[in-house]
């Protein structure tokens, strides 16, 4: 009898919390799972960490980029509860500041396998990576560039892989970007 995917998922959450060495002095305390459908989503959405609003709420994407999502989601006819959503690293990286930053190349590898387990309960159709930090880190492809990679599907870890910009505010108000967002999930429309 196999075990139901959230079972495993809060197995592996516990995990990563009891991982000393996964948190790192530059990050915040608060970890943030994925969310979403994790029985019969077709789609594993990935961004590269949560964020202020991220860690309040303890749920990835309901910040301004996750209205942003919603939307891409909303242009394409899929329902954010049909889908699963979460980040490469957990825990909210910080600068000196207190603000957000991008997680460190090691921060990233380090987290890499957990997504890989994570990704392995879930079994999704497509995984979308939002953004290059996730996609340089599932493709493990440091030298991938967005205007190569946009709406393009790789293959890599028996996953398919679909890459487009974060639906960050910054992103989203200029159209160039906006539109290529709107492209690749045009793309991944055709394929689900």
């Amino acid at each position: 009898m196999t075990r139901r995917k959230q079972e495993s998922l809060e197995e592996l959450y516990g995990e990563i919390q009891q991982d000393a060495d996964y948190r790192s002095e530059t990050m915040g305390e608060i970890f943030v799972p994925g969310r979403g459908n994790p029985e019969g989503s077709p789609v594993v959405f990935i961004g590269e960490a949560p964020g202020r609003q991220e860690e309040k709420e303890r749920s990835p994407f309901v910040g301004a980029a996750g209205k942003n999502l919603n939307a891409l989601l909303k242009g394409i006819s899929l329902p954010r509860a049909n889908v699963f959503i979460t980040n490469l690293v957990k825990y909210r990286p910080l600068n000196e500041k207190g603000d957000n930053r991008s997680p460190t190349t090691s921060e990233s590898r380090y987290a890499l396998p957990y997504l890989l387990r994570e990704l392995e309960i879930l079994t999704p159709r497509v995984v979308v990576c939002l953004g290059l930090s996730a996609a340089k880190a599932l493709l493990e492809d440091p030298q991938l560039k967005m205007n190569d990679a946009n709406a393009e599907f790789f293959e890599k870890n028996g996953l398919k892989v679909l890459v487009t910009y974060h639906p960050s505010p910054f992103n989203y108000r200029f159209p160039g970007k906006r539109q290529a967002m709107e492209e690749a999930f045009q793309r991944l429309k055709e394929v689900l």
